[in-house]
């Protein structure tokens, strides 16, 4: 069984908001998820951690099939969080330290979530950090990319 993601619905909310520590990311990272839900939450009615796009690299044909599958599986790019509000996505990237890396990165995937799901409407672009520098945001900012910092976040 393939798992794409760690979907949660509006009545699994509660349990976001207690959680230690979120699917696949740091303890760091964890901390600013938590801070980011404590604001928005609301906004949403689905949350999925972990969502793969793209195509991932090719498996070896000589390979059992299964190792090939989590080939492709574990090479796909992985949004942090895709989040739907009624049909809108949003592509949320979770960073400890936002840089300008952060722009190429969420616009790379919003380019494979589009390609993925053609139907979709345009994805908003999300990035929550505990620290940026001015220069990062703004660039972000020029992009359309709304960015949360939460420098409060830290891991105990």
């Amino acid at each position: 069984m393939d798992i794409d993601g760690y979907r949660y619905a509006r009545d699994d909310f509660a349990r976001l908001l207690i959680a230690r520590h979120y699917p696949e990311r740091t303890d760091g990272e964890s901390w600013v998820i938590r801070a980011f839900l404590e604001r928005h939450l609301d906004d949403y009615d689905v949350i999925t951690f972990g969502k793969r796009v793209g195509r991932g690299i090719p498996p070896d044909p000589e390979h059992l099939e299964g190792v090939q599958r989590n080939t492709v599986f574990s090479s796909k790019l992985r949004i942090d969080i895709l989040a739907w509000r009624s049909n809108q996505p949003a592509i949320i990237e979770v960073k400890q330290h936002v840089t300008p890396a952060s722009l190429g990165q969420i616009l790379t995937y919003r380019h494979h979530f589009l390609e993925e799901f053609p139907d979709a409407p345009d994805p908003e672009l999300v990035v929550v950090g505990r620290e940026a520098s001015d220069d990062a945001v703004v660039a972000l900012q020029a992009h359309g990319v709304t960015v949360y910092l939460y420098p409060d976040a830290h891991a105990p």
